[in-house]
């Protein structure tokens, strides 16, 4: 190897402490940057995967408030018709108290005629109604 540099053949130099000879590195050409992405599969799949557990507990929450709006309903239903025989009710109590057997004629077709009114108009709407 005659290319070799060879360390210098005087003593050690300098006031405090003597010199370390090192050979000089061959020089290398320098490696091309890599033109790598600089997002990887990795970083991508957990990005995939942060998105995936938002939308479900996106979709959980939704599916939450839904129930609790639907039960609320069922509940508000169930206090209108309770109202609503609950009139009825009292007011068949109030003109059988004030009329014993003897009902006036004209209250009694009225309210004939609106039950069965009331009836057809209902079935209207459920026959017709979107489900």
């Amino acid at each position: 190897m005659p290319d070799d540099p060879k360390p210098p053949e005087r003593g050690p130099r300098g006031p405090f402490a003597p010199r370390v000879w090192t050979p000089p590195s061959k020089a290398k050409p320098p490696a091309p940057a890599a033109e790598g992405p600089l997002v990887t599969e990795g970083m991508k799949a957990r990005k995939r995967e942060l998105e995936r557990r938002r939308r479900e507990k996106a979709l959980t929450q939704l599916q939450e408030e839904e129930e609790a709006l639907e039960s609320w309903t069922r509940v508000r239903r169930f206090a209108l018709r309770f109202f609503f025989v609950l009139v009825v009710v009292a007011i068949y109590a109030r003109l059988q108290f004030q009329y014993q057997d003897r009902w006036p004629l004209g209250a009694v077709w009225a309210a004939m005629s609106f039950v069965l009114l009331f009836g057809l108009g209902w079935m209207v709407w459920y026959i017709n109604k979107a489900e």
